[in-house]
């Protein structure tokens, strides 16, 4: 019965994981050639840093999976049991990251001119390796544990959770097919 559960959770968590990877690829993919390289504002990242960006977390999360090593932690002892306690709850309840959270370095894109044609089958190709990464791990090391740099250890349903969380996130600031930012 356990076991059903598990894998019952699995599905639900990859369901939701893709749907969120979906959203953010049709929203992408609807971006104009003009917009792609151009920031919503000053200071702003474009979608094709948006994307590199979505990428580069994915990366960092396919690394854990892959080698076990934590993300190096950022921030002083209270800010980061602040961030946890206040922030991740809140993030995994409300699925919603706070505007203005900074990413760390090794996230964090440079300026681009990558197309979107060039950026979107990254971005797949990514997701067919985190997926099954993920689900590995889920069966076979359902304790394992992953980090993140303010929210410190993170179960696997945290992590994918968050994951999902932090793709919608980013897919908010892409524009919207019509509209101009």
């Amino acid at each position: 019965m356990l076991r059903r559960n598990r894998e019952r959770r699995l599905e639900s968590l990859l369901g939701d994981h893709a749907l969120a990877v979906r959203e953010f690829v049709d929203r992408a993919s609807a971006v104009g050639e003009a917009q792609w390289l151009t920031p919503r504002a000053a200071g702003k990242w474009t979608p094709a840093q948006e994307t590199q960006h979505v990428i580069l977390a994915y990366d960092e999360f396919l690394r854990q999976l892959r080698d076990s090593t934590p993300m190096r932690q950022r921030g002083s002892w209270l800010r980061r049991r602040i961030a946890r306690l206040i922030g991740l709850t809140s993030i995994l309840w409300r699925k919603r990251i706070p505007v203005a959270v900074h990413a760390p370095r090794e996230v964090r894109p440079e300026w681009i001119v990558a197309g979107r044609d060039e950026l979107l089958p990254e971005l797949r190709r990514r997701v067919e390796q985190f997926d099954p990464a993920f689900a590995r791990e889920w069966r076979g090391n359902p304790r394992r544990r992953m980090s993140h740099y303010l929210f410190g250890t993170l179960s696997l349903d945290q992590g994918i959770r968050l994951v999902s969380v932090h793709t919608r996130h980013h897919t908010a600031f892409l524009p919207v097919k019509g509209m101009h930012t």
